[in-house]
């Protein structure tokens, strides 16, 4: 069995009024390429590219949404079997799993996206 290790330290989140967890605090927006990184290297996500639509401005809508939603979701704003059922309908009813954030935290530490 293969291992890998993940520095995750400390994390800042936002919290909800009644205390539980929201999201992660953001120092930025990621960027489209960040954003499918996240998704097919990281989640195993694999989402259309260029080729599968008909004109840029379809490629353009989808990849405007793709980084709303990936934001949102990191924020706590978007819910995880939502993005699943955007991004990945075969696999909606799998959720993404805690255990898939640890190497998004990660990523996201590696890019100073997050504190």
């Amino acid at each position: 069995m293969k291992t890998k290790k993940f520095d995750v330290g400390l994390i800042k989140m936002e919290l909800q009024p009644n205390g539980f967890v929201k999201g992660l605090v953001l120092k930025r927006d990621l960027t489209i390429r960040e954003c499918k990184h996240i998704m097919k290297n990281i989640l195993g996500i694999d989402f259309f590219d260029r080729d599968c639509f008909e004109d840029q401005t379809e490629y353009k809508e989808f990849n405007e949404n793709l980084v709303r939603d990936v934001n949102d979701w990191l924020k706590g704003e978007f819910d995880d079997t939502a993005l699943m059922e955007e991004y990945a309908p075969d696999c909606s009813d799998e959720p993404i799993g805690v255990m898939c954030l640890v190497p998004v935290i990660s990523y996201l530490k590696t890019k100073d996206i997050i504190d």
